[in-house]
Parts: C-alpha cells; structure tokens; sequence
C-alpha cells in the first residue's frame, strides 16, 4: 500500500545522497540540512547497531576479559571512534535510505504496530539495552517514545539494561502508554496526532488536494489505535461514498458524528448480554435471566464478524500468501486466534505463526488479515 508514495520520497532521497564516490560518510549524511530529521535518525542509528554488533563479536571471545574495567575504558573510546568514522558504501546506503522511509511511513500510520514488529523482528523477547538501541531509529510520535524510555528508566539498576523483555509484555505497555497519553484529548488534538501523516504525504503525494491524506492511511492508524467504530465509519464512507481522501477538519467531523451516534444508541444485544447482571438488580423484572455467552459463542460470533470483513478475492490472497493455499491449516488458525480470550493473547499467537512460516507482517496481506482479526475483537 502507497507504494507511488514511497517510490516518489526514496527517488527523491537517492537523488540527494547518492553519489560517485564508493563510500559516503556518516557525518557527511548528518551535516546535510535538507534530509529529513527522520532519515538522519535513522542512519545514524543504524551505525550505532554496528558497533553493537561489534561489543557482541568481542564479547563472544573467551579468549580475553573484555569485561574487565581497563579494557571496557579502551573499548568504550575505541567504540567512539568507529562511529565517527562510520561510512556506508553505495548499495547499503540506498537499502538503508529505502527502510528509513518505509519504517517512518509504517510508524507513522500504524505506531503500535510497527514498533512491535520493528523492535523485536519476529522474535519472542529481546534484552532491554536492544529495545532502546531500536527506539533511536525513530523520530516521530515523540510521546510514545518518551513514554517507553521513561518506563525503561524506571527500572532503576544497571543490570536492568540486559533485562530481557517479551513481546507480549512490551504490546502491553505502548498500548498503557498510547491510552494514557490520548486519554484525555479532544478530537482536535487527537487529531494532531497525524500531523506528519499529513507532512509525509504533502511531500509524497503533491497530486492529492490541499492538506488531505489518504482515507486508508487514517483508517490504519485508527485500527491501530483500536478505535474500531471510527475506523469501521471511515470504511463505510470510503467504499459507500468514495471518499478518498480526509481533511483534518472532516475528520473531525466524522469523530464528532461518530461520538453522537454511540451515545445515542441502546445497549446492543451483545452489551446486554455481557453487562452485568448486578448493575440491574434493583430494577424489578420478571424477564427470565439471559445467561453470559460462553467461550465458544464468543468464538462462534468473533468467526461470523471475521468472515463477513473479508471478501472472496481478499480471502483468496491471504490463504494464498499466508497458508500456500491450505485451507484446513487457514481454519484451524482463524479458529484458534478467535478463541483467544482477548485480542492482546490472539496478537501474541499471530507474531509467533508469522515467525515460524518466515512471514513478513508488514506486507499488505499480512496487515490485512491482522486488521481483519482485529476488527473481530472490537
């Protein structure tokens, strides 16, 4: 998805950096004013994992101390020096500047999502000290990523620097820092959020109107977020009505609407399933006592909302690009996912299926049934 827009910004980057000389420089990159504070982050971080892959080959060698206090000095100045001197040759520059904008895109619309992916790479846990090294690739929503170092902080010793944290417990905690920070804002603010949404796509895209965005880009970054009936109502009027593009202003108005529907509404039969039954005690009622669904009706009606988000031909593709066409494997995992008591432990489940079949998540069939998973739980 928005791969003109991506093409258009890495085209315009390589024409900017690229050059005869077989190496460019680091610093070089870092002085130049015109790249995108993003980009700069980016690279300059991917120098300082080289030499942490570096402080791992040496460590690896039990040949000598490398812990012990004068070698860890030496080391530490020596470490200094090579990313001063760090350079990249011409193919790793233009791979790097491709991952740079395609990671800022990616974070930009879906956050959560992203840093999950981005940090741990298909991996079940990584150490702390690893979580923070990839932090510094990032640039945008400052918030959430102040809000992890913070958290990190709070862990006090130096030893918690090779704590080693899950998956699982890390979604927990962007989503505890992403609602805490969004909690309280108005539709304005909440809406500013996608102010470099809206920077991206003002340079990606000059054919797209005045200080509009995609639809689906506001529709990701909605789902992401688990605001599932804004994001539902985007659809709608997306495929219903053709609105393809969004104003800040219409969105607002389109949250405005959505907010007035919700109160508006009765209690759906699901909520009144679900509500409890000690909130109604005092009322005198002759009706017969509704029991809480099960587990399995629970599931039963998580597979209906799955089947009826996904057409023939976007079903095809994922059994396709996701289950090389098994359909009883496709099923069998659809079942199990949406019996997972809550979303959170079905994510968990689908991280470690696209780990072990080596699927990429951040394709567009893999977010795609993500997405539609997701929407399932809403």
């Amino acid at each position: 998805m928005f791969e003109k827009e991506l093409d258009r910004v890495k085209h315009s980057l390589r024409q900017r950096l690229d050059s005869a000389q077989p190496y460019t420089s680091l610093q070089s990159i870092i002085d130049r004013s015109d790249l995108h504070a993003s980009v700069r982050a980016f690279l300059q971080a991917e120098a300082r994992w080289w030499i942490h892959e570096e402080q791992a080959i040496r460590a690896s060698n039990a040949r000598f101390d490398s812990s012990a206090e004068p070698l860890r000095s030496a080391f530490a100045d020596v470490d200094e020096l090579l990313y001063r001197q760090a350079r990249y040759d011409h193919e790793e520059l233009l791979s790097t500047i491709d991952a740079a904008v395609k990671t800022r895109l990616n974070f930009l619309c879906r956050p959560r999502t992203t840093l999950k992916w981005f940090v741990f790479r298909g991996e079940p846990t990584k150490p702390l000290y690893e979580i923070l090294l990839r932090l510094d690739y990032l640039t945008d929503h400052a918030y959430l990523l102040q809000g992890i170092r913070q958290w990190a902080m709070s862990r006090g010793s130096e030893s918690s620097a090779n704590e080693i944290l899950s998956v699982v417990e890390f979604e927990r905690i962007i989503e505890r820092i992403d609602n805490e920070a969004i909690l309280d804002l108005s539709q304005e603010e909440f809406v500013r959020l996608l102010d470099g949404v809206y920077a991206f796509f003002a340079e990606a895209d000059p054919e797209l109107p005045p200080e509009s965005v995609p639809t689906e880009a506001v529709i990701i970054f909605l789902d992401d977020k688990g605001a599932i009936p804004l994001s539902q109502a985007l659809e709608r009027m997306l495929y219903r009505e053709e609105l393809r593009t969004l104003t800040r202003a219409k969105l607002i108005d389109v949250i405005d609407n959505v907010i007035a529907s919700i109160d508006a509404q009765p209690p759906s039969p699901l909520q009144e399933l679900t509500s409890d039954p000690a909130s109604d005690a005092s009322a005198e009622s002759t009706d017969p006592v509704v029991p809480a669904p099960t587990a399995e009706d629970m599931q039963r009606l998580r597979v209906r909302v799955f089947e009826t988000s996904l057409d023939s031909d976007q079903r095809g593709k994922i059994l396709r690009k996701l289950f090389r066409s098994d359909s009883e494997e496709y099923t069998s995992v659809v079942r199990r996912l949406l019996g997972c008591a809550e979303w959170k432990e079905a994510a968990g489940m689908l991280d470690r299926y696209y780990a072990k079949n080596g699927i990429d998540p951040d394709t567009s069939t893999a977010m795609e049934f993500a997405q539609a998973l997701h929407r399932s739980f809403a």
